[in-house]
Formats: C-alpha cells, sequence, structure tokens
C-alpha cells in the first residue's frame, strides 16, 4: 500500500467547508489560557478556510493574520472573512519581523509539514517577550481511538508516520527557546457521528483518507455505511493534545 501519496489543498479547498466547521470547543483551551482582546496580535499558522480565525477572531476581537500555503484555501477564507489579513506563504518562513505575535497557534495543522522543527523555529521567532506558541494535535494514542480508525485501519500507521509524537515537539520547542513547555491533553464529551459524518467521509473530508488506496477507501466506507444502515449509533469522544511554549 503507497503511503507517500500527496494532498492537493487547492483542489481539498472546494469541499472543506462543507465537510469542516469552526468547532469552539477547540479554541476554548486557548481562550482559557490566554487573555486576548482586541489589543492582542495573534497569527493562525496554517490557517485553511479560516474556520478558527474568524471564530476566535469574532470572540476576542483581536488582530488575527491567518497564514496559509494553499492558495484555494486562502480564497475561501477572503470570502467568509474579508475583514481579516491573510497571507500567503510558507509557514516555515514567513515574511513577518522577528516579535510581531502574542499569540501564534495552529490547530490541526503540524503533520501537514515536511520539516515540523524549522517551522517550530520559525513560529517561536514570531513571539513577543511573554508570547506564546499553541500546537494543537493528536497523540498517537489519541489518533487511535478515532472512530474513523475503525473503519479504516490502515489510517492509523498512516497517521503515526504523519504526526510527531509529542514528546518530539516538546523537544522542538526547547531547543527553539521557549521556556514553559508543556503539553495538555483534552478528550471531548462524546458526540454522536450523525449522517454528516458520513458525508464527510465520502467527501474524503479528513486529509488520511486522502492517503488510502482506492480499494480500501471503498472497503471502509462500505463498512461505515453498512452500520448506518443497521442502525449502529456511532459514538465519539474527539481528543487532542495542546502543546504550549513561552517566549520569557
Amino acid at each position: 500500500m503507497p503511503t507517500e501519496k500527496t494532498i492537493d489543498y487547492d483542489m481539498v479547498s472546494k469541499v472543506y467547508d462543507e465537510v469542516r466547521k469552526g468547532d469552539l470547543k477547540m479554541i476554548s483551551p486557548i481562550l482559557e489560557r490566554m487573555q486576548l482582546d482586541p489589543s492582542s496580535n495573534i497569527l493562525d499558522a496554517g490557517c485553511g478556510t479560516a474556520n478558527h480565525t474568524q471564530l476566535l477572531a469574532s470572540i476576542t476581537g483581536a488582530k488575527i493574520v491567518g497564514l496559509d500555503l494553499s492558495a484555494g484555501m486562502l480564497s475561501h477564507a477572503c470570502r467568509k472573512s474579508p475583514a481579516l489579513t491573510f497571507i500567503q506563504a510558507s509557514i516555515d518562513l514567513t515574511p513577518f519581523p522577528d516579535a510581531s505575535f502574542d499569540l501564534v497557534y495552529m490547530t490541526e495543522v503540524l503533520h501537514h509539514i515536511q520539516n515540523f522543527e524549522k517551522t517550530i523555529q520559525e513560529l517561536s521567532r514570531l513571539l513577543v517577550g511573554g508570547g506564546a506558541l499553541c500546537i494543537v494535535t493528536q497523540s498517537h494514542s489519541q489518533i487511535e481511538s478515532r472512530a474513523t480508525s475503525h473503519f479504516f485501519p490502515s489510517t492509523v500507521s498512516l497517521d503515526k508516520k504523519r504526526y510527531p509524537p509529542i514528546s518530539s515537539i516538546e523537544d522542538a520547542m526547547k531547543r527553539s527557546g521557549l521556556n514553559s513547555v508543556e503539553s495538555i491533553s483534552f478528550q471531548f464529551p462524546p458526540v454522536v457521528l450523525g449522517i454528516e459524518y458520513l458525508e464527510t467521509v465520502k467527501k474524503k473530508g479528513y486529509s488520511m483518507l486522502l492517503k488510502l488506496d482506492e480499494s480500501e477507501y471503498q472497503e471502509g466506507l462500505s463498512k461505515l455505511q453498512a452500520a448506518y444502515s443497521h442502525g449502529k449509533v456511532l459514538r465519539y469522544p474527539a481528543g487532542y493534545t495542546y502543546v504550549w511554549g513561552w517566549r520569557r
């Protein structure tokens, strides 16, 4: 089974907002940890179509810049949030001067990056004194517990290769000069995966599905459709890990 299939995010952008929405639960741990207000300068690194950029801006009133490499993703972001600033650039070579942001965060982005250590070094450079870098990702055990992993078991090994271990992220933060590095795991309350989950899978709205052989994808999809047809109730308590580092 090939494991190096690349993902065309300009193509993904055409359906991304149909299957992915901003999630308040995802950014709540950031809001609880940081005191953000209209004077805050924030970078959403790997903002995609700006689902969380838009949500965080509406709650805090902060000055938020969204950065992404995909022109397709940013095109949707600009249409959705014309009042926000978006920049197309590589996440490991940004156009910003040192000490530009109070908070730099990324949600489920790090596994898309080839050189995550270089990226962490670059993002750390952008922090003001007292600023924080927050990387929202999943641990390998959290990957194993996904609902998708049950129906598409090969995605577990695929994503364990894509997602850096939490300890490696922490070490990279420390090497970049950040302090008080820590990881906090959250498990959100279980939710029933309704028909919208099936529709997301049909549209390959989860990036690891794009890396499967088509035959394996179709096999997993058939199992998932059969589960819904037989009235099986699918519940999933999503789990994420927030890795924090501070510029002192």
